[in-house]
């Protein structure tokens, strides 16, 4: 994993930088961390290949169990993208609300909101790194009351992504857990 960060880091080319995730991967076909370096390689901050991230999506959608370590790596695609969208500013980032209105988005975050908040669905360490993601999804598309049980879930732990683009992470995760009408 580290040669594979830095490689990313160095810029190197797409093959060197496929065969160290590849090398990974024949270690821990599910490694969250090594899809989400990939996924970054390929996103709008590095390569700004909309079309590879898609497709590295799909395939990855297509065949990884739905509470595998990597499963929250469409999500995050998708929040990357929004949270890209807002960077921009502008009339762009006004719009960006509907970008969770796209049958991508809409469909990853309905898969996620589905499933991974109900108990013992994630077995893992990260979960609770993901039901952030989760939660802050569903109330950046106004889905305050799918949003509830995973804030539920999370019970107050926090993590600094994705909550600190919009500032402090936690004053951000709280007004977000309030207009979602969770109660602590």
């Amino acid at each position: 994993m580290i040669l594979l960060g830095l490689s990313r880091l160095e810029r190197r080319s797409q093959p060197e930088v496929f065969g160290l995730w590849n090398e990974v991967l024949t270690r821990d076909c599910w490694n969250r961390d090594a899809y989400l370096s990939k996924l970054r390689y390929l996103g709008p901050q590095e390569m700004v290949s909309r079309v590879q991230v898609l497709d590295f999506v799909d395939a990855l959608r297509a065949s990884t169990p739905a509470n595998a370590p990597c499963a929250a790596t469409e999500l995050t695609a998708e929040v990357l993208q929004y949270q890209c969208v807002l960077a921009r500013g502008g009339v762009e980032a006004l719009m960006a609300r509907t970008h969770w209105s796209n049958a991508s988005a809409a469909q990853a975050l309905d898969r996620a909101a589905r499933t991974w908040a109900r108990p013992g669905f994630f077995h893992r360490a990260a979960a609770v790194v993901d039901l952030n993601l989760l939660a802050y999804a569903l109330m950046a598309a106004e889905r305050r009351g799918q949003a509830r049980p995973v804030f539920e879930a999370i019970n107050g732990t926090v993590t600094a992504w994705p909550w600190s683009v919009g500032g402090d992470p936690v004053a951000e995760f709280e007004k977000a857990r309030i207009r979602s009408g969770t109660s602590m």
